[in-house]
C-alpha cells in the first residue's frame, strides 16, 4: 500500500505511536496484529516507507467474539533493527506539541487505530483505548496542552482518554487531515445543534402558553364566582373592565389584554392582583356568614 503526501517523520511519527501504544515490542521482534486488513496493509505500507527492513505480514484465524481473520505485521531481529528501535524512540512526548507533522502523525496514529468516533446524532463522543499506560497518559497530556477537555479512566482492562465537546472533537479531526470526515461530522452537529434549540424553542412557547392558559382559567374562576356572589356591576370600573374583557377573552396572555386596554403589563397584574383580594374578602365573609348561620341553627 503506497502511502503518499506524508513526510518521513510524519510516517515515522504514527508508526512509532501505534507500536508503542500497543505495546509491540519484544526482545527479538516487533509484532502488531491488527483485525482490520485496511490498518494492517496501511500500517504495513508506512514501515515500506521508512524503512528498508525485511517485513513480514500474514494473516491467523482467531475463534475469539467469533472467527475472523487477525492480520499479524512483524519485523525480526536483523541488521538494522536496534537503529530502526532508536529512530522510533528518538519521538519523545515533549516533541509532540511543538512539531506541527510529528503531532498530526502522532495523532493519526492513536486515532486511526485504538479509537473511534460515535454516531454525532447519538452522542458527541471521540474515545481512544490505549493498551500502554505511557502511551495512555502521553495522549492525555498532548491533549490537554491542545487545551482540548480531555478525560482518561479504566474501561474493561484498558485505558481509556476520551473527548465529549464537539469543538474538540472536530479541532482533532482537522489535525489529522480528515477534512471530510471533518465537514461531514460539522454538518452533523450544526443539524442536531439547530433541531435541538427548535426543540427548546417549542418546549419554552409550550410551558409559557401551559402558564398562560392556567393563569386564565384560574382569573375566569374568580370573576365567575364574583359575578355569581355580587355581580360585576358593584366592582369599580377599572375592575369591571379587565374583568369582562378577560371573559371574552380567555385565552389572551396578560400583555395582549395590556394592549387591549392600553395600560402596562404590571398594570394589568395589578388589577387581577385587586380582583384575587375582592375574591378572597367574599369567600372569607361566606365562610363567615356559613359559620353563623350553623351556629345559629344549633
Amino acid at each position: 500500500m503506497k502511502i503518499q503526501n506524508l513526510s518521513k517523520i510524519e510516517m515515522l511519527s504514527e508508526v512509532r505511536t501505534v507500536i508503542e501504544a500497543k505495546n509491540c515490542i519484544f526482545k527479538d521482534k516487533i509484532e502488531v496484529k491488527f483485525e482490520n486488513i485496511i490498518f494492517a496493509s496501511r500500517f504495513y505500507g508506512l514501515l515500506q516507507e521508512i524503512t528498508e527492513l525485511k517485513i513480514i505480514i500474514k494473516y491467523s484465524i482467531s475463534k475469539k467474539f467469533g472467527e475472523h481473520k487477525v492480520y499479524i505485521v512483524t519485523i525480526q531481529f536483523q541488521k538494522g533493527y536496534k537503529e530502526f528501535i532508536y529512530e522510533l524512540k528518538k519521538i519523545t512526548s515533549s516533541m509532540i506539541v511543538t512539531s506541527e507533522e510529528i503531532l498530526r502523525g502522532v495523532i493519526r496514529g492513536y486515532f486511526l487505530y485504538l479509537g473511534y468516533i460515535k454516531d454525532p446524532e447519538k452522542e458527541y463522543a471521540m474515545d481512544f483505548f490505549i493498551d500502554s499506560e505511557v502511551s495512555s497518559e502521553e495522549l492525555y497530556n498532548v491533549l490537554l496542552a491542545l487545551d482540548k477537555k480531555a478525560f482518561k479512566t479504566l474501561k474493561k482492562n484498558k485505558n481509556l482518554v476520551y473527548l465529549r465537546n464537539s469543538e474538540d472533537i472536530m479541532d482533532i479531526m482537522v489535525i489529522m487531515g480528515s477534512m471530510v470526515e471533518f465537514f461531514k461530522f460539522e454538518e452533523t452537529t450544526m443539524m442536531k445543534d439547530l433541531k435541538n434549540k427548535t426543540i427548546r424553542e417549542m418546549n419554552w412557547e409550550v410551558a409559557n402558553e401551559t402558564k398562560t392558559l392556567n393563569s386564565a382559567n384560574k382569573q375566569i374562576k374568580i370573576i365567575n364566582y364574583i359575578e355569581d356572589v355580587c355581580g360585576l356591576e358593584n366592582l369599580s370600573p377599572v375592575l369591571r373592565e379587565v374583568a369582562e374583557i378577560r371573559l371574552k377573552n380567555t385565552e389572551s396572555s396578560l400583555q395582549e389584554i395590556s394592549e387591549m386596554i392600553g395600560i402596562s403589563k404590571s398594570g394589568i397584574k395589578n388589577r387581577f392582583r385587586r380582583l384575587e383580594e375582592f375574591y378572597n374578602t367574599i369567600k372569607s365573609e361566606e365562610g363567615t356568614a356559613e359559620t353563623d348561620k350553623n351556629e345559629n341553627n344549633r
